[in-house]
Order: C-alpha cells, then sequence, then structure tokens
C-alpha cells in the first residue's frame, strides 16, 4: 500500500514540459547571471536567489547566498572574459524546475587565452508567477590540455614497466614516432600529453602522471588524480 501511495505521489510531482517561454525566460536569466560575474553585478543575482540557496563550486566549495554575494566582485586587471550559456534545458515540476546547461567560458589572462566549460544544474522553486534559485552545482568538463613544447631528450629513459607494489597493477610507456604512450592495457595505450619533459597527461582520463628520475631513468611514477596520489615503482618489464 505504501509503495502505491509513493507512487502515486511520484507520479502526481512528475516533471511536465516546460513552455517556450519558461525555456526563453530561464535561458535569459541564466545569460544575464553569467553576464553578470565578471563585472561584479550583486544586484541581478540578489534578485534571483533565494534566501536560502546553496551554492557549490567547481571546487567542491559549498557558499551560502551571503557568502556567494560577499565573494562576487569585478574580474582584477589584466583579466577580462565571458560565459555564455548554452544548451540549456528544463524540467518543470509543479512546485520547482531543474535547469541544466553548459556555460562556455573564454578568459584573457595577461594575454593569455583560456577556455574552459562547466556543466551547471540549477534548483528553482517557484515564487508566484516568477522562480527563485534554492541551490546550484558546477563542475568542469574535463579535456586534454594542450601539449607543450618540451625536450624530449630524456624520454627514452621513462620507457619500461611501473606497478603498484607489491602485487597490484602495471603501467606500461612505450615510445613510438617520438610520442610517448601509457596505460594499463598494452593493446590499448594513449598518448600521454606532454606539460613538462618529465609531467605528462593521460589522454581521455583525469590527473597528472610525474615521472621521478634517477641518472637519466624513470624510477617511478607519482600518479596525482582528484588530489590523490598513486606510486608506480618501475620494475622488469615481463
Amino acid at each position: 500500500m505504501k509503495t502505491f501511495l509513493l507512487r502515486v505521489a511520484l507520479a502526481a510531482a512528475g516533471a511536465g514540459t516546460a513552455s517556450p517561454a519558461t525555456v526563453q525566460w530561464f535561458q535569459t536569466t541564466e545569460q544575464a547571471l553569467m553576464d553578470a560575474i565578471a563585472v561584479g553585478d550583486k544586484a541581478v543575482w540578489e534578485r534571483v536567489l533565494d534566501p536560502e540557496c546553496v551554492i557549490t563550486g567547481e571546487e567542491g566549495e559549498v557558499l551560502t547566498r551571503a557568502q556567494f554575494l560577499d565573494s562576487l566582485g569585478p574580474l582584477p586587471a589584466g583579466l577580462s572574459g565571458r560565459i555564455v550559456v548554452k544548451d540549456l534545458s528544463v524540467q518543470e515540476f509543479p512546485a520547482f524546475a531543474l535547469v541544466r546547461y553548459l556555460a562556455d567560458e573564454s578568459e584573457s589572462v595577461f594575454g593569455q587565452a583560456l577556455a574552459v566549460q562547466y556543466r551547471v544544474t540549477d534548483t528553482y522553486r517557484r515564487d508566484g508567477p516568477s522562480w527563485r534559485m534554492v541551490a546550484s552545482h558546477l563542475s568542469v568538463v574535463t579535456r586534454d590540455p594542450p601539449a607543450q613544447e618540451v625536450s624530449k631528450a630524456d624520454w627514452p629513459g621513462l620507457v619500461g614497466a611501473y606497478r603498484l607494489l607489491p602485487e597490484g597493477w602495471t603501467f606500461t610507456v612505450e615510445m613510438r614516432d617520438g610520442q610517448l604512450f601509457g596505460g594499463r592495457d598494452v593493446k590499448k595505450l594513449r598518448p600521454l600529453v606532454p606539460l613538462t619533459s618529465q609531467a605528462f597527461v593521460l589522454s581521455g582520463s583525469l590527473g597528472e602522471w610525474l615521472f621521478v628520475v634517477e641518472k637519466g631513468k624513470g624510477t617511478r611514477i607519482v600518479n596525482v588524480r582528484k588530489f590523490a596520489t598513486l606510486v608506480w615503482t618501475r620494475v622488469e618489464a615481463p
């Protein structure tokens, strides 16, 4: 009986198709919020944020409405940028709505160009004819960084097998046509994108692979992933 009543309640609260006017309101509102960030316009955010709104940022910080507004200010001298709201979708419920979109940021930092994308999920409660944001969460869209021009002179010394001791996985590093490749499956090695001559990103994955080199030969790899580390130690290849 309880299960049946729960299903009925969920069906009654089910998402409906948001009208074009509602979608346009959220598109315009979210773009206005993004436009306000670079110039530090708090008034735009104050009109939209619910008094109890909680914002979870890209680095996991959790901010109240007051804390977020206090942190909001114009970009420092030497920085400029814009965020464009793309691919916005709306799930509308009787009392609330879930808004998801891609925030496409382009920024200039003292003449150097940065391009970053975020996935944003905002929750709004219905407030009469309008809406108020009660929660926001964003995360960075990961992608390979551009390869840096570095010396490859020491790369042959990085080739080999590295293991999570004592009996864990083995990470194999190979060199093909002047490019390093790595992975746990020797049949599916992926490019190691150089950040420095001894620091890399494994294409298509999070984290950095930092080689520790002694006498021209890699002795271990410190793999930094999600602010935690795994140490892979060189072993003789099977």
